[in-house]
């Protein structure tokens, strides 16, 4: 058993042609967001070696096995995974500093994984049609990320401000914020949000999470787990909320934003008004 965790000779996609092992496992101690990210990827290395057996190797208690068929469950990511010629460890780097000329999981197939540049997001099917509640339709926000929360999060009154035009636009907001394994204390739930407006008390399962952004209207949300999720499921119903970072740093898609350092009043209240009329025109 051989655990490899660097990357500047050869990469993933070198040791599979090279050394022809049997079975090799991928370890992914990342959030939820990057697993997301990183489906299309793993799904692609295995289609190009379909004689060897790849398997991927996630940490235990977090839940993100209900993603990956047959993932393993993990509590030490720095340890070869028992029963695998090969282990890699997937640091999934960040792209940000590239200023969106490659997203977050093309820069991982050219750096660790070894093949040319995925950026294409999975197709979660639909178990759940969008809810309306006393006439309203809800609107899935998430404004704190965990790793980098001053890079991501809007202010506390930039993002109280976007919550008042969701209900001024004629929607139920609700904050989409799981208090889950790797929480982060600095994103404390902002003070204007009522507490039968928010999940933050309810178990964290990703189950649950795709089921209430399926029901939203819409998902409006920072640089965390919830946007590639929400581009996974509605990409076209999708608003990111830039502060630091753009959005190709995580899709080529043209997908809606606004710069939550220079808010513009009323942008989030007309990109509803205008996505709810396009939204009744084809229903």
């Amino acid at each position: 058993m051989k655990l490899i965790t660097e990357y500047s000779k050869n990469k993933v996609a070198d040791y599979l042609r090279k050394e022809r092992p049997q079975k090799v496992c991928l370890i992914f101690w990342h959030g939820l967001g990057d697993l997301v990210m990183f489906m299309t990827s793993f799904f692609k290395l295995r289609q190009m070696f379909p004689d060897i057996t790849i398997d991927i190797a996630v940490q235990k208690g977090v839940g993100q096995e209900v993603l990956i068929r047959g993932s393993i469950l993990i509590d030490n990511p720095n340890r070869p995974v028992a029963g695998y010629d090969y282990t890699f460890q997937i640091h999934y780097p960040m792209s940000e500093h590239t200023d969106g000329k490659w997203t977050k999981n093309e820069w991982c197939c050219l750096k660790e994984l070894g093949i040319d540049p995925i950026s294409s997001y999975p197709k979660f099917k639909r178990h759940r049609e969008i809810k309306r509640f006393n006439g309203k339709y809800m609107v899935a926000l998430h404004y704190q990320a965990t790793a980098l929360p001053v890079s991501c999060n809007p202010s506390e009154g930039i993002a109280h401000e976007i919550w008042n035009e969701v209900e001024e636009a004629g929607f139920i907001p609700i904050e989409a914020f799981f208090k889950h394994a790797w929480y982060n204390p600095a994103n404390e739930k902002f003070d204007f949000i009522p507490e039968k407006q928010t999940i933050r008390n309810i178990p964290a399962s990703i189950p649950k999470l795709i089921r209430l952004l399926q029901a939203s209207f819409a998902s409006i949300c920072v640089a965390s787990g919830n946007l590639p999720m929400s581009l996974a499921i509605m990409p076209e119903r999708t608003l990111y909320l830039q502060n630091a970072f753009k959005i190709g740093s995580y899709t080529r898609d043209k997908i809606a934003n606004i710069n939550v350092r220079d808010y513009q009043d009323g942008l989030v209240k007309r990109w509803l008004k205008e996505l709810e009329g396009l939204y009744e025109q084809h229903n």
